[in-house]
């Protein structure tokens, strides 16, 4: 009996893109925008980092060509005092309305709220400083950006 559960343990197929964007979201962009800079959440998905320069890190899956690139923006504000974070995911293999699925629960049980005024095909959700917008422009990939604004933040 457990030789079965096992064997079928072993046989589950790998993440799905809705899980992938879900995973990236609650794992590497929500603890990124808010000052993690830890990349093990991103490498333990699958990511690698393609280029790396000053403030942005871009990061790919490994498969050729990658289903899903990631980048990682910090600027700490050093120039104006205004602490801009991104964390952008490009789902080239996933529709929007599957991302917006897989996404929609989390942000509400971390408590973002839904922007009202925003069409389906835009969605936006904010909490504290932080804006997550999702958007897919025809025959595009589906883009998940997740910001951070100090300036945002404290009302500014």
């Amino acid at each position: 009996m457990f030789a079965v559960l096992f064997a079928a343990a072993l046989a589950v197929t790998p993440p799905q893109g809705d899980n992938t964007a879900r995973d990236v979201l609650v794992n590497v962009c929500l603890p990124f925008v808010g000052g993690d800079k830890d990349r093990a959440a991103a490498e333990f998905l699958g990511f690698v980092v393609a280029n790396e320069d000053g403030v942005t890190v871009d990061m790919a899956t490994s498969e050729e060509p990658p289903r899903f690139v990631l980048r990682l923006a910090d600027d700490e504000g050093e120039d104006d005092g205004e602490v801009l974070r991104a964390c952008t995911l490009q789902a080239r293999t996933v529709s929007l309305d599957t991302v917006r699925g897989a996404i929609r629960r989390p942000l509400e049980q971390a408590g973002f709220v839904a922007e009202a005024t925003q069409p389906a095909n835009r969605p936006v959700w904010t909490r504290q400083g932080v804006t997550v917008s999702l958007r897919q422009s025809e025959g595009r990939a589906t883009v998940l950006r997740v910001t951070y604004s100090s300036l945002e933040a404290s009302g500014g």
